[in-house]
């Protein structure tokens, strides 16, 4: 079975580096096809430790529903339309199934072939040799298209009174069979989480896929399951101290390159061990890392600065997406994104086009407010931009500066330092 390791939406560095170590860890430990994803664009920051490692990134998905090409059964077999009606006979009665697809030369289908369609056909001794398009068929009460969501369909299906579904392409073209039952059984795969546990937070679609695993440094909020599932979680800066520490617990060593994407989540998180939450499990662990990969966590970290701000490279939307969290707090529904810039006059130039962004977001998502945290890691600084609801953002222990931000010396984690005070405000 498929097992997806993956992050967040809307991913920052780290979330997107422990799932590629941990899906790594995991092969190694013995399970097969583990795929690390990315939920969502991939950032610029994590593209360039990928390129810099010389290793393939992770790939982007926009989400894990399950989809009727998932469902597909590959050991019921398809019917050529030019096979004589014998041998496509002999071929039904061989895979035992009710029914089997017809699909045309060029791909298309263009019909079931079922024996009580050709009871007339027997009756009148008619010629068993001719080919099967020139047969009658059964027209399938439903085609199903590979791209639709199962939880869309899987109701009709079930009522339908048919047990065999034709999956096509969106060009008609003929992929197999689902059967009625596949819609009653399990997911065909599975999900670690990494540096998240709310399903809020988490890639579309991971409501309906089990999750066998999670690995986190935040708050716990993680639904209950059905099975007991292994669970790793502590006070620590970087999901990736928790992956390198794993990989010690395990007896495994990882290879050069792994050990440097460890070594990018860990100083990206930490802010190269500035951010209140650095522990000294994340510069042990970093340590360790260096002795293996070559580079130090110093150079890693000046190759990720170099890289170029989301507010240089991106549309205000996508600035303010590329790094956000959705909470559902004493009765408030907010987001808290959280940018680098070194350079806070670009911020400031922006700040307009920003604002516009995070209006347009509350109203899309029916917030009550949008957070936005600018942090410059070299001054130790960061400074607040925040639309919505004003009685939150009066609440706040932080002092207005220029470009109607507010100022936030000496604040470097959304989750120790701005999260609890946002809780406090709402309290």
């Amino acid at each position: 079975m498929k097992t997806y390791v993956c992050g967040h939406r809307n991913p920052d560095v780290d979330s997107v580096t422990s799932a590629y170590a941990l899906a790594d860890l995991r092969r190694r430990t013995g399970m097969a096809d583990v795929e690390a994803i990315c939920a969502g664009r991939l950032p610029e920051k994590a593209r360039w430790i990928f390129d810099h490692f010389g290793v393939r990134p992770v790939r982007a998905k926009r989400d894990v529903y399950v989809r009727v090409r998932h469902l597909i059964d590959e050991k019921v077999p398809m019917i050529d339309a030019e096979m004589s009606l014998v041998d496509a006979l002999r071929r039904l009665e061989e895979s035992g199934e009710s029914s089997l697809p017809v699909r045309a030369g060029d791909g298309r289908f263009v019909g079931m072939l079922s024996p009580a369609k050709l009871l007339n056909l027997f009756l009148s001794r008619g010629d068993l040799t001719i080919p099967v398009s020139r047969a009658p068929l059964h027209n399938c009460a439903q085609v199903l298209v590979e791209s639709d969501p199962v939880h869309d369909i899987r109701r009709a299906a079930i009522r339908n009174p048919h047990n065999h579904f034709p999956v096509v392409d969106e060009s008609g073209r003929l992929l197999g069979t689902v059967l009625k039952r596949a819609f009653a059984e399990e997911p065909p795969f599975r999900m670690i989480l990494v540096d998240h546990n709310e399903t809020d937070q988490g890639i579309p679609g991971l409501e309906e896929v089990p999750v066998v695993e999670v690995v986190d440094h935040h708050r716990i909020a993680f639904a209950a399951t059905k099975e007991p599932i292994r669970y790793t979680a502590d006070v620590v800066g970087s999901t990736c101290t928790l992956v390198a520490r794993m990989f010690r617990a395990a007896g495994e060593r990882p290879c050069r390159e792994t050990a440097g994407i460890l070594i990018s989540g860990i100083v990206s998180d930490t802010l190269l061990f500035q951010s209140p939450t650095t522990t000294d499990a994340d510069r042990a662990l970093c340590t360790w890392l260096e002795k293996i990969c070559g580079e130090s966590a110093e150079s890693i970290m000046e190759g990720l600065s170099s890289v170029a701000s989301p507010l240089a490279s991106m549309t205000a939307d996508q600035a303010i997406a590329s790094d956000a969290k959705t909470y559902n707090e004493a009765g408030s529904k907010f987001m808290i994104a959280q940018i680098e810039e070194s350079n806070m006059a670009v911020f400031h130039q922006h700040a307009a086009d920003l604002s516009a962004a995070m209006d347009r977001a509350i109203s899309a998502n029916a917030l009550d407010f949008f957070a936005l945290m600018v942090t410059d890691p070299v001054r130790g600084a960061s400074e607040l931009l925040f639309r919505g609801l004003e009685s939150v953002r009066r609440a706040l222990p932080y002092r207005r500066g220029g470009a109607g931000t507010l100022l936030m010396p000496g604040v470097l984690s959304r989750k120790k330092q701005l999260l609890p005070e946002i809780l406090s405000a709402l309290s």
